[in-house]
């Protein structure tokens, strides 16, 4: 193990979560793509956003592939989230850009359409082991542009003691409907404590929203365009609308505060939620809160049929070879190790979501920690009824979440029906396509 791999592990432990840390070898500043170690072996960068303890995880990661490679060693470059793709776009315009390097579903295709990426396949990255349709996610005509890092997906979480307090049975989640969670909701909220409430707004939730528009038949974004029409929209805002309207969700000022609310301030958290939609893997930060296990379930579907779920494994996110790395063969490996070797699984677990690779995931299931296995578990139950993922979102697509959020607060409070804010939404997305 190097010397540079020891400092670096010692100064991760030390920055907090919002501390950036870009720890490279001599000569490797963002201008030198593809440096040399003093042993004259090539050196790969690999970039990444995250909090401490992915930081941690990944340098781990990173040490057994150079005891695997003992003639390419990786300089890690970590930051947190916030100004990591600034940081990114301004090398990439320069050139300088790492060997490897993180991103996200709404800026993959952003990166690929500037030519910064490279097509995986072509320098050995294999997804033969890997859940059918995990790929998808980064794939642009059967080019693999970005590695999957990671699968989840949603999931309605039911507070258990919440139901039982109101002598409410949790429904079976493979045949229910949105209208019969509206239904539930509405009865929980009936039979609760004032405070209490059997779910909350939640129209600004971009995944789910993405998933309702495939129930209806429709892609969210559909061949670099904008795949949905306004009854598609108008139904969602009205379907979330209605749960307010009756007193189903809290009043919009509460509501609007929950959206927003850390885990411990949410009302989830705090025990007065019965179901809420989440990412499945981040149902751990609300029972740390509650000191109890939520139940996973799937989410409503408009039939009632399993086989309607529309929903697709979602990409926590990408690994990416940069286009203009003197050493792609190389850095592929890097992304190669870290997705489909048993040494990287034990490692990194489930950190950026359950991992991809089904030889892997067999292999590390039993040191999963209880709350990622069951994880897994929901993940699995759900795979006969998953579809192909859409290919990623066109360039301009990351603008989506907020404008979807500004229109679904509209909504919340009245200020548009939904029908109107459906429109307005639908121009905003047309303009920010371009």
């Amino acid at each position: 193990m190097s010397a540079t791999h020891l400092s670096r592990r010692a100064l991760v432990r030390s920055l907090g979560i919002g501390g950036a840390l870009a720890v490279t070898a001599a000569g490797c500043g963002p201008n030198a793509p593809g440096p040399t170690s003093s042993d004259g072996s090539s050196t790969l960068r690999f970039s990444w956003w995250g909090n401490s303890d992915r930081a941690e995880l990944t340098s781990a990661a990173l040490d057994a592939f150079e005891a695997a490679h003992p003639d390419t060693p990786v300089s890690g470059e970590w930051g947190g989230f916030d100004g990591y793709f600034d940081k990114l776009a301004t090398q990439t315009a320069g050139g300088g850009a790492a060997d490897v390097f993180q991103l996200n579903e709404w800026n993959l295709r952003e990166y690929a359409d500037r030519g910064a990426l490279t097509d995986l396949a072509e320098h050995g990255f294999s997804v033969a082991a890997w859940e059918e349709g995990a790929a998808a996610g980064g794939q642009v005509d059967g080019t693999t542009i970005g590695a999957t890092a990671g699968i989840g997906l949603q999931a309605v979480v039911a507070n258990p003691q919440f139901f039982d307090e109101v002598s409410v049975e949790i429904p079976d989640d493979t045949l229910w409907t949105w209208e019969e969670y509206h239904e539930l909701a509405r009865e929980l909220t009936q039979k609760s404590a004032d405070g209490s409430y059997g779910t909350s707004f939640q129209a600004s939730d971009q995944i789910t929203f993405g998933f309702y528009a495939s129930q209806l038949g429709a892609e969210l974004f559909d061949r670099g365009a904008l795949g949905i029409g306004t009854s598609e929209a108008e139904e969602w805002f009205s379907m979330w609308s209605a749960m307010v309207e009756d007193g189903t969700s809290p009043d919009p000022s509460a509501a609007l505060e929950n959206l927003t609310a850390e885990p411990g301030e949410s009302l989830l958290g705090q025990g007065r939620l019965g179901l809420q939609i989440i990412p499945a893997n981040i149902a751990i930060e609300f029972e740390r809160t509650l000191g109890l296990e939520l139940t996973l379930l799937r989410i409503p579907t408009l039939t009632g049929s399993p086989a309607d779920l529309g929903m697709w494994y979602r990409p926590s996110m990408f690994f990416c070879t940069s286009a203009t790395s003197a050493h792609p063969d190389l850095a592929t490996s890097l992304i190669d190790f870290l997705l489909n070797d048993v040494a990287a699984g034990e490692i990194l677990l489930a950190d950026r979501g359950v991992p991809p690779n089904t030889e892997v995931r067999a292999a590390i299931v039993d040191q999963f920690s209880r709350a990622d296995a069951r994880v897994v578990e929901y993940t699995e139950s759900c795979a006969p009824d998953l579809r192909t993922a859409p290919e990623p979102p066109p360039a301009g697509a990351g603008s989506h979440p907020g404008i979807l959020g500004l229109h679904a607060e509209d909504v919340l409070f009245g200020r548009a029906a939904p029908h109107e804010a459906a429109r307005a939404l639908l121009d905003e997305l047309s303009a920010a396509l371009g």
